[in-house]
């Protein structure tokens, strides 16, 4: 039996991506063309923090690195920095930018 794709809805953009298991969400918006904007592209910078609507349990775990960086921002538990994590189900994510 084939395993099913997540399915990443992009909440600004009104779009819905099916994604290989495990794919970072890097790529897919690289892919998809979803509006996040990735500066860094390594975590230090914070411009593609995204809010998490549904789904946050559907992600790769935060490195302590990412934890600590978010920390300094205050960010709310729902926030995540969108070149850290790998999608392993479906997940609603909304872009908040730095």
């Amino acid at each position: 039996m084939t395993q099913q794709r997540p399915r990443v809805t992009f909440v600004l953009d009104d779009l819905d991506v099916d994604v290989p298991l495990g794919a970072r969400l890097i790529e897919v918006v690289d892919v998809a063309g979803a509006d996040v904007t990735f500066g860094c592209r390594n975590g230090t910078c914070g411009t593609c923090r995204v809010r998490i609507v549904e789904g946050i349990d559907n992600l790769s775990k935060p490195t302590p690195e990412e934890r600590d960086f978010l920390a300094a921002l205050e960010a709310r538990p729902d926030e995540r920095l969108g070149c850290q994590f790998s999608i392993h189900g479906d997940v609603s994510i909304d872009y908040l930018g730095s």
